[in-house]
Order: structure tokens, then C-alpha cells, then sequence
């Protein structure tokens, strides 16, 4: 096995503690291990599987983050990757000082960001991987999305196994794409679902649709380029816009629990429409999607204060 490691610095302040927090809570971390203070994934890089592993070291104003990728062999290419992958992933590159100067507009949201200081979006590893996540998501409790979620890389996903441990790969769309409806119904997928899941694996495994373009386009041309596929409403194409390619200002407007959250918090009432989850968005134009985040972070907070306290 090869080995490679490297160290990262965030732009400061920032909180790797945190960002762990979210993802031990989070219905999408389906594949990611969290091991005290250290992250593991296996992930796909330029064709080979390798295993991500992160730590970080010393406090939020000079945290450092270790890299350490274990593989077959680990080319300079796939190092490179790997690199940009941790970046890209967890956010790392991005000066959150015109994010934090939202308190003036916000001191609600101002509050928040004090409390979760050092912490900013972590993305789902791949921009499929948030769209699959985002489909399977549509209309359903969190809790029994992740079982679908469960149920999916174990119908079509690998497994690898590093030190005696086994750890699961996200399926590439080409597998997907060559599954049958079937497959996905016999997991409690609705039809709906199963066939937006393999219309849209058909497209990406065959370059009618390249995800991680996207980021290099207009917001609404992005939205526009995932809606032109049925079963892809407005709420999915949002979602992975935000969490699986990045964009800062995204905000899925129609997500329940930030309607829940948002409401309650702003004495809108027991849950914000979409529209006035929208509105009240506006305050934070150019960092909705981070703004979204934080309120994701504290709705997964206070469900899990409920949790413990029982």
C-alpha cells in the first residue's frame, strides 16, 4: 500500500470539531466514518479507490488539517486530487469575513454565527452522489431517506477493505445507469424515484450531463440545466447547487426543516412558507447557502438536545 500525507490550512477561523459535530448528525453522511476527531471516506479518484483520512491540529485561529491517503498506488495525479477534494469539500479556501459581517443585517443569524464560530459548509463528497441523495430525499421523513440511502450502496455500491476495516465506495453512474427499475422498487424507492435515479445516471455516465461544470455557469442556468430532467424540481436542483457543488448563495427555499427552524426563530409561526423563507433570505444575499447551513447545523443541534434529554 502506498501513503501519502499532507497538511492543509484552512482560511481562519476555522473549526474542524464542528463540521465532524455536523456530520455525525447528518442524514448524508451515509458513507463518511468519524472517529473521535478524524474523518475517513473511501472515495474514486482518477480511476482508483483510495482512503481519505483527516485530523486537525491546534485551535480554530491556527488549525492545521493532516491528509493522509492510504491506496494501491497513489500517483501524483490522484494526490493533487485528493488535495483539492479536501478543499473544495469542506470549504477550506473561502475567507468567511464577508459572511460574518452579515451580523449587521442579521443579528439572529449573527448570534448563530458567534455561537458556531469556525464552522462552514461541508459539501456531500461528489455532485452525483448530493444529486442521488437529493432524489432519494424528495418527499420523505429524513429518517427513512437514510434507510433508502442505506439500502442504495448496499443494492449498487463496493466495499473495500484497508487495515482490516471495510469501507463503502458511492456506485459510479454507469452502474447505476445499467440497473433496472425493478432493482430500486424491490429497496422501496417509489417508481418515480427509481426512474429519475437511472435517467439521470444514464445522463451523467454518458457526458449529456457533466456536473462539475456546473460550477462554472450562471446560477439559474445551473438550476435550469438539472430541472430539464423529470423528477428534478426546483428543491433537488437547489439542494445540489448548495451541497454538492458549492455554489455560497444557494438556498433549497422548500426544505421543511429550515422552514421549521426559520420560522420558529423569526416568530414567523410553526413553519415559514417557502416564499417567506425566500424573503427573509434576501438579508443575506450572496450567502444564503452558508446561511442555510448554519441553520441546518442548529436544527440537527436541537434534535438531538430532544434525543438526549429523554
Amino acid at each position: 500500500m502506498d501513503i501519502f500525507e499532507t497538511d492543509i490550512a484552512p482560511a481562519r477561523p476555522y473549526n474542524f470539531g464542528l463540521a465532524l459535530a455536523y456530520l455525525r448528525s447528518s442524514t448524508a453522511a451515509i458513507l463518511e466514518r468519524i472517529d473521535q476527531q478524524r474523518f475517513s471516506r473511501a472515495l474514486t479518484i482518477a480511476g482508483s479507490d483510495v482512503l481519505v483520512q483527516i485530523t486537525s491540529m491546534g485551535p480554530i485561529d491556527h488549525t492545521m488539517l493532516h491528509l493522509q491517503l492510504t491506496g494501491e498506488k497513489i500517483s501524483k495525479e490522484i494526490a493533487e486530487k485528493a488535495v483539492s477534494w479536501v478543499k473544495r469539500t469542506f470549504t477550506l479556501d473561502t475567507d468567511p469575513l464577508s459572511f460574518h459581517k452579515l451580523y449587521a443585517h442579521d443579528p439572529i443569524l449573527g448570534r448563530l454565527i458567534h455561537n458556531y464560530r469556525g464552522l462552514r459548509p461541508v459539501l456531500v463528497a461528489d455532485p452525483y452522489e448530493a444529486l442521488i441523495w437529493a432524489i432519494i430525499g424528495q418527499q420523505v421523513h429524513v429518517r427513512f431517506a437514510r434507510k433508502l440511502k442505506l439500502a442504495f450502496v448496499e443494492l449498487c455500491g463496493r466495499k473495500i477493505a484497508y487495515d482490516r476495516t471495510e469501507y463503502g465506495v458511492f456506485p459510479q453512474p454507469g452502474d447505476v445507469a445499467m440497473l433496472k427499475e425493478e432493482s430500486l422498487r424491490d429497496i422501496q424507492m417509489s417508481h418515480q424515484k427509481a426512474r429519475t435515479i437511472i435517467t439521470v445516471s444514464e445522463a451523467v455516465a454518458g457526458g449529456d450531463l457533466n456536473l462539475p461544470e456546473l460550477r462554472n455557469v450562471d446560477y439559474s442556468l445551473a438550476c435550469k440545466t438539472l430541472m430539464q430532467y423529470k423528477g428534478v424540481g426546483r428543491w433537488t436542483a437547489e439542494s445540489v447547487l448548495m451541497r454538492g457543488l458549492g455554489f455560497p448563495d444557494a438556498i433549497p427555499a422548500a426544505d421543511v426543516g429550515l422552514q421549521s427552524i426559520i420560522g420558529r426563530t423569526y416568530g414567523i409561526g410553526k413553519k415559514a412558507t417557502e416564499e417567506q423563507v425566500r424573503q427573509l433570505a434576501e438579508r443575506w444575499a450572496s450567502w444564503r447557502g452558508w446561511a442555510a447551513f448554519l441553520w441546518w447545523f442548529q436544527l440537527q443541534a436541537e434534535e438531538l438536545a430532544k434525543v438526549n434529554s429523554k
